[in-house]
Parts: structure tokens; sequence; C-alpha cells
């Protein structure tokens, strides 16, 4: 028993180095971010500042952004170092709960009066390794053998999705943390009920919601399920207890957090008010449904081939020998009732996500891993049965699943690297002595743009070609090129448009030329020369 658990040990040591070293690969590639992840630095490090600008909360519009702005809103400086309290604060005043925000300072004030990727990274990929011993601990939960187990570490650990929540600096990769951990908790309360083990649940439950509100659709429906079959088996007090934890979980975040309830019914563009617009929008259902399904497939690419490999062998080997699919009851039963919460949980992640990306279904990938996990244990529970090449077929099975992985996870790109942020880093280096202009009336484009702009010594920002301070600026600067950002994002920003405002903005300054450098996200960056 001893030796198969050192067995077991080794064999998840092997997978999450290797998910490790290829992580820490695209890590060194990543070399740009977008928005969402500027505002983790911010939101974690910016002292009772939750957006950049001037002025307490209040966009000013006409203001001179210098560098050291820039640098005080991404890095701990000093005073915000383990401010935990401005950490909450600012997050009453955005529309995500504080858990991540924390982590993510803490990091930063280890490393003060510091900025860089690795800030977001290094917890992140520590939180990924431990999500994947997680997901390893619960295979072995549902028999799949420490083969198999380590299996599916790779599978998703070196998925393109698994890859790309690692290396996009949000607090997705922690939610994926909580949902393995609460899948892994219910399925040993399911095995043998225990107070302890629901309060651990209830814990989950709290730590999950306190990291992202998206965590209560498949929490909500995996312990509905729970619930319901200690019904239908008539363990009233079972069910009770568990009831009680779970609920007392998210009475204990709003608890800690009542700035929840504002933000789930404010009406934002990211908030309870945009959800309920997209789910009445009956229309765009079916478009959404298909992209998040694909997200799936697309994302766990090599688990789904690997899973119609396994299956084939499966069918074939029964076929031969004329025999049903050794399936059992207490093997499948515990992986539906963790895979049933998927499906709803996926609808309305899809239904009423503000934007439609992935990243809102990004926890539960790790969970939707375990049915190719499952095929291939019965492919090897099929196979086991086939006579004294058994075992030889077993390795090759395995062996061709892992190098389908690796090879796959070597040729996928995964999402948030950014790689043509190189370049704009290198347009703007060129002319960072030059004075910076930004047109726009909102906080969310300067953000999008922040990590070129930090390079300027000051950025003047303003929403009129024609202002009187825009005209100062320039004048002290008196350079004859200058940079300008413009803001043509009508959903994020202002939405201006470059063929109005470029030409107004030469008329007021005496620019007589234009070049366009780059367009990225919400805006286009032109050099303008005398």
């Amino acid at each position: 028993m001893a030796k198969d658990k050192r067995g077991g040990l080794l064999l998840l040591a092997v997978s999450l180095l290797l998910v490790l070293g290829i992580s820490l690969h695209f890590c060194l590639w990543k070399s740009g971010m977008f928005i969402d992840e500027i505002y983790t630095y911010g939101l974690s490090n910016s002292h009772y500042q939750p957006f950049i600008g001037h002025g307490e909360g209040e966009w000013i519009q006409e203001q001179t952004l210098t560098r050291a702005d820039f640098f005080d809103y991404l890095a701990v400086t000093g005073e915000d170092r383990f401010d935990f309290g401005s950490v909450y604060s600012n997050q009453e005043l955005d529309v995500h709960p504080p858990l991540h925000y924390w982590i993510i300072n803490i990091c930063s004030s280890l490393a003060e009066n510091q900025f860089s990727k690795w800030i977001g990274l290094i917890p992140d990929l520590l939180i990924y390794l431990g999500t994947l011993a997680l997901l390893f601990s619960l295979c072995r939960e549902l028999h799949f053998g420490d083969a198999v187990s380590a299996l599916c570490v790779l599978f998703y650990g070196l998925s393109r999705v698994g890859l790309s929540t690692v290396l996009m600096i949000r607090m997705y990769v922690l939610m994926g943390f909580f949902t393995v951990l609460l899948a892994l908790l219910v399925l040993r309360e399911m095995r043998k009920p225990s107070l302890r083990k629901e309060i651990g649940i209830g814990l989950c439950i709290f730590l999950g919601l306190l990291t992202q509100y998206y965590f209560v659709f498949y929490a909500f429906f995996l312990c509905a399920f729970y619930v319901l079959w200690r019904l239908g088996r008539k363990e009233w007090k079972d069910a009770l207890r568990f009831s009680l934890c779970a609920f007392a979980g998210v009475g204990l975040m709003l608890l800690c957090f009542p700035a929840a309830i504002a933000q789930l019914t404010a009406d934002k563009l990211v908030s309870g008010g945009n959800a309920m617009e997209n789910l009445e929008n009956v229309t765009a259902w079916p478009g959404r449904l298909r992209y998040y399904f694909g997200q799936i497939r697309q994302g766990l690419w090599a688990a789904v081939l690997s899973a119609l490999a396994a299956l084939v062998c499966a069918g074939l080997v029964s076929l031969r020998h004329r025999r049903a699919l050794p399936i059992r009851k207490d093997e499948l039963g515990p992986l539906v009732l963790l895979l049933l919460p998927v499906l709803p949980t996926v609808f309305i992640a899809a239904v009423i996500a503000p934007v439609v990306e992935g990243r809102y279904i990004y926890n539960i990938m790790p969970i939707c891993a375990l049915a190719a996990g499952y095929a291939v244990h019965l492919a090897l529970q099929s196979i086991g049965k086939d006579g004294k090449n058994s075992r030889l077929a077993a390795y090759v099975l395995l062996g061709f699943c892992a190098c389908l992985t690796i090879a796959l996870s070597l040729r996928t790109v995964p999402e948030y690297i950014y790689d043509e942020h190189r370049g704009y880093n290198e347009l703007v280096a060129e002319h960072a002595e030059d004075p910076c202009v930004y047109l726009t009336g909102y906080y969310a484009p300067v953000t999008q743009d922040m990590l070129q702009l930090m390079q300027f010594e000051t950025v003047y920002v303003t929403e009129d070609p024609a202002s009187a301070g825009l005209q100062r600026y320039l004048r002290n600067a008196d350079r004859p090129e200058c940079v300008v950002y413009i803001d043509v994002s009508g959903f994020w920003g202002s939405g201006f448009d470059p063929d109005e405002m470029l030409p107004a903005l030469m008329r007021e300054t005496g620019y007589t030329e234009a070049e366009h450098l780059y367009q990225y996200a919400l805006s286009d960056t032109y050099l303008l020369r005398r």
C-alpha cells in the first residue's frame, strides 16, 4: 500500500513538473496585459483610488497624468503595503469581491516599489498547481487509478483553456481552485457524511463567492443535486445539515462583503442589470451557447480526442469478446453528480455574461476533464480483461493519450500572451521624450493602454481637441512630434471617430502630418508632426 502511494505521488510530481515547465514557457512569452489584468493590479495596490485619474473617484475631464501616477496605481509604493482596507474599499466601488485582490496586494507588498507580470503570475502558478493536485485527488476518489488520475492532470493542466487561465492575471484561476475543492469535498461527503466535512463545504462556498460571483452557479447546482440525492434516499438529517452549512457559506460571504448585493443589482456595464439585459435577449442565445460549448471542446481538445480513442478501444474489446462495458454504478454515480451541474452552469454563464469570452466558465473545465478520464478508465478496465497482452495495450493507450496531450500543448498558443505588445512598446519607446495626448472622456481606455502610456513622462487627457489646457501642455513641451491616442470604443469608452477628432486636433495645435502607429482594443494611436 505504501509503495502504491509513493508511486501515485511520483506520477503526480512528474505531471506537475511537466505542467509547470510548459506554463513557465508561456509565462516568459507573455508580453502584455488586457484591461482587466491591469485593473487587477490597480484595484489591489492603488491607495483608496480604484481607477486611474485624479479626483477621488470622479473622472476629471482635463488632467495631466504622470509616469509616477501610473506606477502608484499599479504598484505598492509605501502607504498601501498590506493595506487590506484599501483593497476592500476599492472593490466596493468595482464589480467583484475582494479575495483575489488581497492576494495580489500581499504579493505586491512583498515586492514593494516593483511592478512586474510575475507579481501576478507567480501566485497564479501556485494556485494552478494546487488545483491540479486537488484534481488528482478527485480522480482517485472516483477510483480512476493513479495513472489515469495523472493523465487527467495533464488533460487539464496542459490544455489551452488551463494554460490560458494561469496566464490571465485575474481571479479565475482561484475560482477554479475552489470549484475543484468543492467537488472533492462533496464527493467525500457523499461517501461518508459528517459535520466536519459540511463545515468545510460551507467555508469553501464562502471563499469561492468571495473570489468571483460566477462561482455560485456550479456550487448551487452541485449542492442542489446532492441534496436531492440525499432526499431520494430519505436521509433527511444529512440533507438538512448539508443545506444549512452551504447556506451559511453564502450568508457569511454577504456579511463579509455586503457590497455584493448592490453590485449584483446595479445597472452598470458589468452587473446584475447587464446580466438581465443579456438574459432577455433570447435571439442571442444560440450564438452564445455555440461559442461556450465550443470553448469546452476546443479548450480541452486533447482530452476530447483521448476520450474518443479510449471509447473506441473499449468498444472494440467489448465487441470482440461479446461482453458489456465494465460500467460500475458506484463509479458512474458520483461522476454523474459532478458532471450534471456543468450543463446548467454553462447555459447560465453563456446567456448572462457581459461579454462573450470563455473565462466565465474556466472554473468548470477541470470538472469536464473528468469525463475524458472516465473514458480512459473504462477502456483500461475493458482491456484488463483481454488476456496476456492487456498490460502492453494499457501502456500503449496511456502513452498515446499523454503524448497527444503534450504535443497539442506545445502546438497550441494559449490566450492572454499578447505578443503584439512587444511591437507597441518598441514604437512608443522611440517617442518617449515626446508629449502624449489621450482623447477620451473615461478612464477605461487609459487603463487599457497604461503599460505603454507609463513610458511617457506625462500624458495629457482630454476629450476636447480645442482645449486651452491641451494648448498649454503642447506649448510647454515644445517638441516637433506628439503621440496621440484616440478612444474609439463606444461600449467601454467615448467612441470617438479618428476621422473627425484627428483633423480637429491638428487644426487646433498646428501639426501638419499624421502617421498611424497601431490600433489596439479601445484606441487608435497616431504620431503627429509639425
